[in-house]
């Protein structure tokens, strides 16, 4: 049997019963089924990564002769969209983050010298900064020997017994080298190690940051040494060029800044990843198993959850507290009152979610937001609104924006308005958004009734989400032309109306003039957050028959 001859002893034995390793030509698919009986799981559990489809598809037949389940992994088993995976990024780079996540925290960043070489990172948050792909040390070797007609074929084994030369005898591959292998292999060295270190420097600026609020995830670690994990099959070689002097393999090139970082070598990181996950699963459905029994009071405790909107500062995870449990029949209601002042009433299950999602994020972390001076000389935040005069007053958020025609409108005193310094951008729309482990169940503020016609159920709660006006935006924009709107600046009210819709470059936006005079471009999110301003206060609106 194919399959038995690929395997260690201690998996091989597993499968197939220690009797089977005396008999390994003649293993057949009824040891694997006997076997398989004896075991409390029948099923092996065979979780895969993969980058070659051709390999997937042989490796799945292989396993599909023995009782398995056969796993394939994709991105989001490791990180979402939302922890900053780019669409298409390999889940195999992927894996070997959260195997150096596992074990040193967050910034990681791991170099996979295989076939292609890359780099991959996190930053301090927790979040995918990107990296890099190219040929490795062999297919540059190789790339050389098969377009050239003059240069040799260098094998992976000479280049390690050469690596394992240097590193025994004390002397460096020189710069400029006397045979044509070594120059080969020095150049190939150079170019790895220059190119390392730099990416090394930029990670470090980018992942590390002076700011005490960014930290990991809760229950994550911070990877303060700022270790650096190599990985691959040539993981060990660029260990050795990664260190401060390649580690005796090229000459030391002259002495920059010191870096103060640690490399470490990892040759099964991308096992390790996978091990983290399935511990993650497995710890969750034993919380969720605990959370069931405990039948313990939850009021009081502090929950998150992922909206498929933003608050103000750009946030789509909302925190707030259990404030009362309300019992339907045989079944508990919670009730959740948001920071933001809404509520709703949630079943155990999601219950159990929020807290996990708060534990993952805990409470949000402040951001400073930029100020400038009023008219009036109070501080205001963000972008300017014109004033009568073309002076700036100053916005709750963002940078003002252009005006779309070319000729600047003037006021009552014939003075020009000063046009914005851009258009808003339109803010990312994360719909159904989840924790990378623990699925957040989309809000409902309908109860089922559990006991019959009879229970009186609680009264739903105002939705938390704002899919009308979002969706209307999105659908019919023009819609909102003529609308009233509502804005606070600095606790005063001011209201306003929409003009016109303009999309005739990216992005849209809607000219709102006040009824003072001042005049703003607005996004689709300061629309909407406008409209809920009216909706609220509204009735001090002077000019609402306008």
């Amino acid at each position: 049997m194919i399959l038995s001859r690929m395997l260690p002893e201690s998996i091989h034995d597993y499968i197939f019963g220690a009797a089977a390793s005396d008999t390994s030509n003649n293993v057949t698919e009824e040891m694997a089924q006997d076997q398989s009986q004896k075991r409390a799981v029948e099923k092996l559990s065979v979780y895969v990564v993969y980058t070659n489809a051709d390999q997937l598809t042989k490796l799945e037949k292989l396993c599909a002769s023995i009782p398995s389940n056969f796993v394939v992994l994709d991105g989001d088993d490791f990180f979402n969209e939302e922890q900053g995976r780019y669409n298409g990024m390999g889940v195999d780079r992927l894996a070997t983050l959260t195997g150096a996540v596992y074990f040193y925290g967050h910034p990681a960043l791991v170099f996979d010298g295989g076939t292609a070489t890359t780099y991959s990172a996190t930053n301090c948050e927790g979040k995918v900064l990107g990296g890099g792909i190219g040929p490795g040390i062999q297919s540059k070797l190789q790339s050389m020997s098969k377009d050239t007609d003059a240069l040799p074929n260098i094998s992976a084994a000479e280049v390690k017994e050469r690596v394992k030369e240097t590193e025994n005898s004390g002397k460096p591959l020189p710069t400029f080298a006397r045979t044509t292998k070594e120059a080969m292999m020095v150049d190939v060295f150079q170019e790895f190690a220059g190119k390392g270190k730099n990416v090394i420097e930029r990670w470090i600026e980018h992942a590390y940051t002076n700011d005490d609020k960014k930290q990991p995830p809760m229950g994550t670690k911070y990877n303060e040494d700022r270790i650096v994990t190599c990985t691959g099959g040539d993981g060990d070689i660029f260990c050795e060029l990664l260190q401060p002097c390649h580690g005796g393999v090229i000459e030391a090139q002259p002495a920059g800044h010191n870096l103060n970082y640690q490399v470490r070598p990892n040759k099964h990181l991308i096992h390790y990843g996978i091990s983290a996950i399935l511990n993650m699963q497995v710890l969750a459905r034993r919380n969720k198993a605990k959370f069931d029994k405990s039948g313990e009071s939850h009021v009081g405790k502090r929950v998150a959850k992922v909206f498929d909107v933003e608050s103000d500062d750009g946030d789509n995870i909302f925190r707030g507290s259990v404030t009362e449990e309300i019992v339907v029949g045989e079944k508990t209601l919670y009730r959740i009152t948001y920071d933001d002042g809404d509520d709703e009433d949630v079943t155990a299950e999601s219950l159990f979610d929020m807290l996990e999602l708060y534990k993952q994020h805990g409470e949000k972390k402040k951001k400073k937001s930029p100020e400038a001076k009023s008219k009036n000389g109070k501080k205001k935040v963000g972008r300017p609104k014109k004033n009568a005069e073309g002076k700036p007053k100053e916005k709750a958020e963002g940078k003002p924006k252009e005006k779309a025609e070319g000729k600047p409108k003037e006021n009552a005193d014939s003075k020009p308005k000063e046009n914005a310094d851009s258009k808003p951008t339109e803010p990312k729309s994360k719909a159904n958004i989840e924790a990378p482990k623990f699925p957040i169940k989309s809000a409902s503020k309908k109860h089922a009734n559990a006991a019959g016609e009879n229970d009186k159920l609680p009264t739903a709660k105002k939705p938390k989400t704002k899919d009308d006006i979002k969706d209307m935006v999105q659908s019919d924009p023009n819609s909102f032309v003529n609308k009233r709107v509502a804005k606070d600046f600095d606790g005063e009210c001011f209201f306003g109306k929409v003009t016109k819709y303009d999309d005739t470059e990216p992005p849209p936006f809607w000219h709102v003039v006040y009824d003072d005079g001042d005049e703003e471009d607005f996004s689709s999110r300061d629309l909407i957050k406008s409209l809920k301003h009216y909706k609220k206060h509204g009735k001090d609106d002077k000019n609402a028959s306008d």
